[in-house]
């Protein structure tokens, strides 16, 4: 018999055991989607180390810090874990290897030192943790004060689809950038390898993501390209300059000169007129320009030269307001509904593909749910939700 049947030990893969993901556990369930390493193999079986991100980032750090718990397991209820999950680990692991750094003593005098550097009065008010926050605050700020600067500049659409785009690269070709870092390969080697794997890699990652086997790698190929096309244009193409708002042209065609009052109709001097008539006794008005008041026309008192023409009197029709979008299922909506289709797949379909309606099976599946996908299943629900009312 074969001392590793599934090449899951060290031996078999270059000395670095694979992630496994623990499946079809009837006598635990609440182990099913838990991962590990093999440590050896006997009898059947696999002596597995059952690691948590907290775990992993402790025995990394600080060795023979933590134990881990080992489980003796068929090859049957082992499978290695597909790319994405290792991503979600390590992602994990990361995030606990900054809270154990943060709590180290280096990082402890880093932040005594930036407290050294604060005004007496906020001295006694800081520890060192919250001086490294408010340091990695204000980085963030930095950060973002950047982002709105090139989203003016750029264009956000293209920023948001430029990081879409090396968020999409980076989880094609990470495979090959790990398996050829850790065998010591050229960087140029490893470029080739990514690129020519690249197909094969996202039609992995479109399986994972979907859990639809049926997509072939014509079908994996175009959709890449389509991708690919697509994000270019839209980073190739320039941005829409707002138009500078010109002064509208008056009635006619041709911007006009607007005549100037003359000075015989100012108020000032009009006040004036009266003032004299009235201390040499004269009637009301006799001074006053003919083309002032008219007797048949009490209405309207002031009356305009020849020529003159009001200053905001300009033939301007302004624009139409935008029209309303006909159906509120966009491109957001229809994400949102098959990111709960997945999650409800995940739900009642088990490991090995077979459907589990039992209320025990889905209630242990909603307690094994990371809290991050819990979030993001309630703001698609809402998205559906809101676009149903629309």
């Amino acid at each position: 018999m074969s001392v590793d049947p599934s090449h899951f030990l060290a031996t078999s893969n270059g000395g670095k055991p694979p992630l496994l993901k623990l499946q079809n556990i009837s006598a635990r369930p609440e182990l099913n989607g838990q991962l590990g390493q093999a440590v050896s193999y006997a009898a059947g079986r696999y002596v597995v180390a059952v690691l948590t991100a907290e775990i992993a980032a402790t025995m990394a750090r600080e060795n023979n810090a933590v134990e881990p718990s080992y489980l003796k397991l068929k090859p049957d209820n082992l499978i290695e874990a597909t790319n994405f999950e290792q991503l979600k680990f390590g992602a994990a692991v990361a995030f606990h290897h900054v809270q154990l750094y943060i709590n180290s003593p280096a990082c402890q005098d880093f932040g005594s030192y930036i407290i050294s550097l604060m005004p007496p009065p906020l001295q006694t008010k800081l520890t060192p943790e919250r001086a490294i926050l408010g340091a990695v605050i204000v980085v963030l700020l930095n950060i973002m004060l950047l982002f709105k600067l090139l989203s003016g500049w750029i264009g956000f659409t293209k920023i948001l689809v430029f990081l879409s785009l090396l968020a999409l690269v980076a989880a094609i070709t990470s495979p090959d950038w790990m398996e050829g870092v850790k065998a010591g390969k050229p960087l140029k080697m490893i470029a080739k390898s990514a690129a020519f794997n690249s197909p094969t890699r996202f039609k992995q990652l479109l399986i994972e993501m979907t859990g639809y086997r049926n997509i072939s790698d014509k079908m994996a190929m175009g959709l890449l390209l389509a991708i690919l096309l697509w994000s270019g244009k839209i980073l190739l193409t320039p941005s829409a300059r707002p138009a500078r708002l010109q002064p509208p042209t008056p009635t006619g065609g041709t911007q006009q000169q607007v005549p100037r009052i003359s000075q015989q109709y100012d108020l000032e001097n009009i006040y004036k007129m009266g003032w004299d008539d009235a201390q040499e006794g004269k009637d009301f008005g006799t001074s006053l320009p003919k083309d002032i008041l008219k007797a048949d026309d009490p209405v309207e008192a002031f009356h305009k030269p020849s020529g003159y023409r009001e200053p905001f009197d300009w033939a301007y029709d302004p624009p139409p307001p935008p029209e309303k979008k006909s159906s509120p299922f966009g491109m957001s909506t229809m994400l949102s509904i098959f990111t709960l289709y997945r999650f409800g797949k995940d739900i009642v379909v088990s490991g090995d593909g077979q459907l589990m309606l039992d209320p025990s099976y889905i209630l242990m599946r909603l307690r094994n749910i990371e809290p991050w996908r819990l979030g993001l299943m309630g703001m698609s629900l809402y998205r559906v939700v809101i676009a149903f009312i629309q």
